[in-house]
């Protein structure tokens, strides 16, 4: 469910609560499963899965409460965070500002919404 291609375990655990927060899945208030219950389900080690919660809690996404769990903030980003995640990515990896505005129109068209 959570585990893809070369991407540091950590990092596609963090990836997948960025991506339910982002589409509203988890939603602010809400607890994420607890660290055992995800290490359980993905036959990971524990320590991945606090090093991926302790990303989000770094990024502003959850918070982590004591003796209570990881819970979402009220002020976590939705869509913005992964969005700009994925441009710097995309930037990162060579393409330039104006390709990325290109395709963006080209795709615009193709909807026509």
């Amino acid at each position: 469910m959570i585990l893809t291609g070369n991407t540091p375990i950590f990092e596609a655990v963090a990836d997948y609560f960025r991506k339910m927060i982002a589409h509203g899945v988890i939603k602010p208030g809400d607890a994420l499963p607890s660290v055992r219950e995800v290490a359980l389900a993905e036959r990971i080690n524990p320590n991945t899965v606090v090093r991926a919660y302790a990303l989000l809690v770094e990024e502003g996404l959850v918070e982590s409460l004591p003796k209570k769990g990881y819970f979402v903030t009220s002020s976590a980003p939705k869509r913005d965070a992964s969005l700009k995640k994925a441009l710097l990515s995309l930037l990162s990896s060579g393409y330039r500002e104006e390709d990325i505005l290109s395709a963006l129109k080209e795709i615009k068209g193709e909807r026509h919404d």
